[in-house]
């Protein structure tokens, strides 16, 4: 068990309460500002509760009572925010936290007192801006200084510091806007650029990919006995590699090492090649160099190096009988002891010039009485599955 199970970090608190369910970047990023928000304004309400119930337990009055009240109940539309913003529906979310907490400022506090809430009316103001749109930052400016202007009248403060708050939060909004709009440029030509760079990089890999199915069908062409054999071999291995845990990324080296095989044969001679009757001692040395003659070609590309398992390592055996280094057992990487098993299958259930296919039960008879001498018992066993599978 991981000693780092369970334990308590701030990181892992800030990841929980900040995640939004979206797969857009710009949407999750504006979602997780505004959850610092929802979570600034659950600490002032808390800190808010805490003052009046002291207040009120050193000072009972009705006042203070009601005062109460209305903050508990505004723990309820948080929780609410909060958990819209948690499900992705950042937008709705923000305009009615926003203005909720604009007018929960402005109509739940003391009109005497609220040149100091101006402060406070700064941040949802601002914040606007980030998560909204630039532009909304002057409508929620708006919507505080008549916010702020009607409550003052409905007390009967009706005072110069009125004009001097709304200058001063019209002012706020015009900085956030400015801010904001160029924040947003700055963004948007930043995602211009990434989806270039993902483009190009798309590009990059199509080209990739056509470029090894193009050798591996040029390998067919010359090899003209096994044509198709790459392209049933290689889903085939696919398919195993998957059931056995690698991972998406894995499995594009395994694709591309499974395709290019038997690369190493451009460089065996075409009379031992296309030889259809036995080799000899020597012709099978010299076949049994293609692996090494793959790694030869295949190691100096770099996007490449990761797939060189199955070129160089298929052809080596469970029991240590294979080829070119003898290894065994577990020392065999997992993507050539699966690619082994399948191409055997392949090569026994098509016909070859020097004999006819075998019938697919035959084959598997014969695969699962290699198990532990040729291949990975495991991996047989998956194998095996994944053929009855497919058939049923």
């Amino acid at each position: 068990m991981s000693r780092n199970k369970g334990k308590f970090t701030w990181q892992g608190l800030l990841q929980l309460l900040t995640h939004i369910e979206t797969d857009d970047p710009s949407i999750r990023r504006k979602g997780e500002l505004l959850a610092l928000f929802i979570g600034l304004c659950w600490g002032l309400l808390n800190y808010s509760v805490v003052n009046t119930a002291v207040v009120l337990i050193l000072h009972p009055t009705y006042e203070y009572t009601i005062y109460l009240i209305e903050d508990l109940l505004v723990f309820i539309p948080l929780h609410i925010f909060w958990k819209m913003n948690q499900k992705g529906k950042v937008f709705l979310t923000a305009n009615l936290a926003i203005s909720f907490s604009i007018l929960a400022g402005v109509f739940l506090s003391d009109a005497k007192y609220i040149e100091y809430l101006m402060v406070i009316f700064a941040l949802p103001v601002g914040i606007s801006s980030f998560i909204i749109r630039p532009s909304s930052s002057f409508w929620y400016a708006g919507l505080t200084a008549t916010g702020y202007t009607i409550s003052s009248l409905i007390s009967g403060y009706t005072w110069e510091y009125n004009l001097t708050a709304v200058m001063a939060l019209f002012a706020l909004a015009f900085m956030t806007w400015a801010t904001a709009n160029q924040l947003e440029r700055t963004l948007k030509r930043n995602q211009t650029l990434v989806d270039t760079l993902k483009k190009s990089n798309s590009e990059i890999q199509a080209a990739y990919a056509t470029t090894l199915e193009g050798w591996s069908r040029a390998l067919e062409v010359r090899d003209r006995e096994t044509q198709g054999h790459s392209k049933r071999v290689t889903e085939l291995t696919i398919r195993i590699a998957r059931r056995m845990g690698f991972s998406e990324d894995m499995l594009v080296h395994i694709y591309r090492g499974a395709l290019l095989h038997d690369i190493g044969k451009l460089g065996i001679p075409d009379d031992i090649l296309h030889k259809k009757g036995p080799l000899t001692e020597q012709e099978m040395r010299i076949m049994r160099l293609h692996p090494q003659i793959a790694l030869d070609l295949l190691s100096p590309i770099d996007y490449l190096k990761p797939a060189l398992n199955i070129p160089r390592y298929h052809h080596e055996k469970w029991d240590g009988t294979g080829y070119p280094h003898g290894l065994s057992g577990e020392t065999i990487p997992l993507e050539a002891r699966i690619y082994a098993i399948v191409d055997v299958f392949d090569a026994l259930t098509h016909d070859r010039p020097y004999r006819a296919a075998m019938p697919t039960h035959e084959a598997l008879e014969y695969i699962k009485s290699e198990a532990g001498k040729q291949f990975d018992p495991e991996v047989v066993r998956v194998f095996l599955s994944e053929i009855n599978n497919r058939e049923n």
